[in-house]
């Protein structure tokens, strides 16, 4: 399968003119408009992630652009298109799970969006990997959810790359290893748990095979970068004014393509506007991809009544367009292009 590539200079700088300091807040409202700068990533080695809503989002960047993306973990999340354009589908059969999921329809609908160029051909899919995950304590999300979820990848992508994890004692939350998180079941800001299971390194591992152990991230390697760029050419009204971009000291210069990349989406409340840096600096991401040559981006949506977002989540299921899930949706094209520029793809 041929994906996108993209070209990257030497001596890159993470940031054109808007990266803060190590761990910083918000890229300042007067900073001039700057875009991410191009890192050493391999354009073969493109994967994405996400939780809950964040989870969602991640299906949705997946399918719509399988022909970069080469994977997709995918924690309490459904399958591609499952609200079809409904907040009472959305709220319904894609969390609860009792009314069942049209998993059928929804794998033919893809087929339709592909056909009808609004998504990446369907055989970007065949050979990804996918990850799935989902707390067997999970009061939210029910098991009918991942069910739908295996099924349609299964369908579409080959099924010895296809994992399902379902984690007895596990919650709403995000797994860690971490004894200093709160409880596995705990429903609390920001919605990570001490679960004795290292999800970063699980979700990671199945992407890109065996990983070296984790080492500490250096505080340099994050930063936050201005998101408005890219919200005001894709016309997303959604997005936060600013991301959390993560580079390890293997990536931060110019050199071989060596370094891959994730792209990872909250969950809704578990946005910088609710949690600031605590997910990213909680959830064990920056630990493996320190020592694992991974770039992390974490792009960001906040709260919002118009568009009607109140709690933060991406979209999916509709509330900025209708296409929200094909390659024309706002906060789909919005993420593409931070991609591309870190990729060092001709605009």
């Amino acid at each position: 399968m041929t994906r996108t590539s993209g070209r990257w200079g030497g001596a890159a700088v993470v940031l054109l003119m808007a990266a803060t300091s190590a761990c910083g807040g918000k890229a300042g409202t007067d900073a001039a408009a700057a875009r991410l700068a191009p890192l050493p990533v391999d354009p073969q080695a493109v994967t994405a992630g996400g939780v809950s809503a964040g989870g969602y989002m991640a299906v949705q960047v997946h399918v719509a652009h399988s022909g970069l993306f080469q994977g997709v973990a995918v924690l309490a999340g459904g399958p591609y298109l499952c609200a079809e354009g409904s907040l009472r589908h959305g709220l319904g059969r894609c969390m609860a799970g009792g009314e069942e999921i049209p998993t059928a329809r929804l794998i033919e609908e893809t087929s339709r969006l592909a056909l009808a160029d609004a998504i990446d051909p369907i055989a970007g899919l065949g050979d990804d990997r996918v990850w799935i995950f989902r707390g067997a304590d999970d009061p939210f999300v029910g098991a009918p959810v991942a069910e739908a979820l295996e099924t349609y990848y299964r369908a579409r992508v080959n099924p010895a790359q296809v994992v399902r994890v379902e984690l007895p004692g596990t919650g709403h939350t995000f797994p860690t290893a971490d004894p200093a998180n709160p409880a596995c079941t705990a429903v609390e800001p920001p919605f990570v748990g001490s679960c004795g299971f290292d999800g970063a390194r699980a979700l990671l591992t199945h992407l890109y095979g065996e990983l070296a152990d984790g080492t500490a991230p250096r505080p340099a390697g994050l930063v936050s970068f201005d998101q408005r760029p890219y919200a005001e050419a894709a016309g997303s009204r959604g997005l936060a004014a600013s991301g959390w971009l993560y580079v390890p000291e293997a990536c931060a210069g110019g050199g071989e393509a060596q370094c891959r990349l994730h792209v990872f989406f909250h969950g809704c409340k578990q946005g910088s506007s609710y949690v600031g840096d605590a997910f990213v600096k909680r959830s064990g991401f920056l630990e493996v991809a320190e020592a694992n040559r991974i770039v992390l981006l974490f792009p960001q949506v906040e709260p919002s009544y118009q568009p009607l977002n109140p709690n933060g989540c991406w979209d999916w299921w509709g509330y900025e367009r209708e296409d929200y899930a094909t390659r024309s949706a706002p906060q789909v094209k919005a993420v593409r292009a931070m991609v591309a520029d870190l990729l060092g793809e001709a605009r």
